[in-house]
Order: structure tokens, then sequence, then C-alpha cells
């Protein structure tokens, strides 16, 4: 049987190319000289890939290791609804690596630093240690980013400024701050971004630097810090103390708590929440209602099924009573397309038996056919 060496998440958009891409060690050959070849025939497949930043990250556990290679066409790399002509990429910020960012961090006068992640994200771990002032946009995905910059205290804090922004990987400040310089780029004194983003940061200041917390990553890592550069996903076990840890609880008991797992979300706007290990493991009463820090922090208390949404996530109205004190989240992140509904129907099928049996000549079918290999 042929072993799969390759594994990942590759989006193709009209803008370019965002992958993340894993081996694993096999007969004479190793996870990372099947990766430098992998790249090496990518660069001879096309001129364009030797521009490409590609980050290398070495050492993980075997089970952080994607299971399958999958080619994802997309609209955009990031959505933020802002069209090509509003934010041309070549108008972006000015890239700094790691050791420029970090001095730059270090500097109190007219600096701020802009979180582009989500609040959820932020919520966990931020550049937090340096004298350039944090501002989080507060966020509940991509598409908050407009409405955020249109707000007149927004652009107030941001004016005749040096404007750092920064994001786990750089993928989305390259269309953030393509944007800022759109909407205020004769306003601020310059637009500045962290060239690979947050993991190059930590490989290069392996102390943390002016980080603090943990850095969510959207693979099987779940999370990394300078503590941990191989991610927290997997086995719950008692963190070690860290200097650099942000405060964070469960969204249930309110105990220190800072991992996503059990793929909770808030039940008033859909993002990822915090709920500890023991509250998992409870029996639910079935009242427990789950917030994010941001629900909670702006009153939010109507349930996100009981709004209407277009597609884009936000708000056009809502079944709760107008005349009531109740308040409803702007947008909410929805979890899951066609692809989510699919494979649960698939796991739903593989429980009952193909009433053809062998006789079926469907390679795909959804039902169970024990007598086949792989029971499929």
């Amino acid at each position: 049987e042929t072993r799969k060496t390759l594994g990942g998440r590759i989006r193709v958009a009209p803008e370019g190319v965002n992958a993340t891409v894993s081996s694993v060690d096999c007969d004479n050959v190793t996870a990372e000289t099947t990766l430098y070849h992998f790249i090496q025939d990518l660069r001879n497949f096309d001129d364009a890939f030797e521009k490409t930043d590609f980050k290398f990250i070495n050492d993980q556990k075997p089970d952080r290791h994607f299971k399958d290679l999958k080619l994802l066409p997309v609209k955009e790399l990031v959505f933020y609804g802002i069209r090509d002509n509003e934010a041309p990429l070549e108008k972006g910020g000015v890239h700094l690596a790691p050791t420029e960012f970090h001095e730059m961090l270090s500097q109190e006068k007219d600096t701020v630093v802009v979180d582009v992640r989500n609040h959820y994200e932020a919520a966990i771990g931020r550049f937090d240690g340096g004298k350039a002032k944090y501002v989080d946009p507060k966020m509940r995905k991509s598409t908050d980013y407009t409405t955020w910059l249109s707000k007149p205290e927004t652009q107030e804090e941001l004016r005749d400024k040096n404007v750092l922004m920064f994001c786990t990987g750089g993928i989305r400040c390259e269309r953030a701050s393509a944007y800022l310089n759109a909407q205020m780029g004769s306003q601020v004194k310059g637009i500045y971004q962290l060239q690979g983003g947050i993991e190059r940061y930590l490989q290069a200041f392996p102390d943390g630097g002016h980080w603090r917390g943990k850095n969510f990553v959207f693979d099987k890592r779940e999370a990394i810090s300078a503590e941990n550069p191989t991610g927290d996903g997997g086995v719950v076990r008692k963190s070690k103390d860290s200097a650099t840890v942000i405060e964070t609880q469960c969204c249930l008991c309110e105990k220190p708590w800072d991992r996503y797992i059990g793929k909770k979300k808030c039940d008033t706007c859909g993002v990822p929440v915090l709920v500890c290990a023991a509250c998992l493991s409870r029996k639910s009463t079935g009242t427990e209602v789950l917030r994010c820090p941001l629900c909670v922090e702006e009153g939010i208390t109507v349930p996100a099924n009981e709004l209407e949404y277009t597609k884009n996530g936000v708000a056009v109205c809502s079944d709760a009573n107008e005349s009531s004190e109740s308040k409803a989240a702007s947008s909410v992140l929805k979890w899951g397309g066609g692809h989510a509904s699919q494979k649960k129907k698939q796991r739903k099928m593989k429980r009952k038996l193909c009433q053809f049996g062998s006789e079926c000549v469907r390679k795909d079918c959804f039902f169970a056919h024990p007598e086949r290999k792989n029971g499929l």
C-alpha cells in the first residue's frame, strides 16, 4: 500500500496561493527532504514560485500531519468583501522582517500596532510587551474589518501614527494594509506589516520577544507559543507555568483556561469559545449559554439562530421582539458549508448497510459495505 507523504490544504485564488503542507518520515526519506523537494518542484513548474515566501517548521509531532492533500479554488485567499480596485495588493504596507518589526514595537511615540486577526484569536495571545499601543479591532471575522476602519474613533486613533499590522502568517495583512492605505494613506505616517506573521516572529525570537500568550493556528497544532512551538493540539495536559501567559477563562465556570477544544461556539455570534475540560466532561443540563467575551462586553443576548443573516453573516433582521431590550450581534461567524454537511451525511449513512450489498457498483456509495477492504 502506498503511503501518503504529503498532506495539507492549498487555497488558490486569482491573487495568489496560500498553503499549509506537511509531511512525515518514510523509508529512506525524511519529512524535511520531501517538503524541500516539493518546493523545488513548484519552482521548476513556474518561475512565480521563486518569489514565494516559504516558511519551514521542523521537528513537529507525527500527529500534526495532514492525512490528505486538498486543492481548494477560492475567490479570495481571505474573504474581506473588498474589490481588487478598492485595495490593490501592490499598494500594501511595507514588509518588515521580525527584527525590524520588533524594533518598531519598542517605539512608544506615534506608533500603534493593529491586530488583523479575529478577536477570539487575539484573546489568547498578542503583541503586548512593547511600547507601541496595541489596537484590537474586535472582529468576529475578516469582513468586519471595513466597518471597523470606517468608524470615526478608529480613524482618529490611527491618524498621524506609524501603523504596524500583524496576523498569523502574514496573508491577512496583505489586503488589510492595502485597504488602510486606500482609505487613510495620506493621514498616517506609515503603514507596515510583519513579514511572515507571528510564526516567523516566534522563530526569530525563541524567548517570545514582545509576544505574549499563544498564537492560534488553523491546523492540528491548535495554538503555538514561545514555550511550546509544536502546539497544544491533542490530549489536554496540565499547562506549564509561563511568564508570557495571557489571562483568559472558561466561558462557563470562569476558571483560567486558554484552549479552544470541543468545537464549542458562541450561541450569540458563532465564534469559538473557551470551555474547559471539566465543563466539557460535565453532563449538559440544556440550559447553558455559551457567550464569547466580545458578546459579553457588547451585551449581546439574542441567539444567532433567531436572526436572519446575509451569506456573509451580516444581520438583516431578527425574530426577537423589537420592543425588548435584547441586543443582537451585528455579524456572525457561520461554520461549515456544503462540504461540511456532505461529510455529516456520509458519517450518518455509514451506519447503515447498503441494500445492494456486493452488487453495488458505486465506489462513492454513502452506505456501509463490510465486504469491501475499507468498508466503503
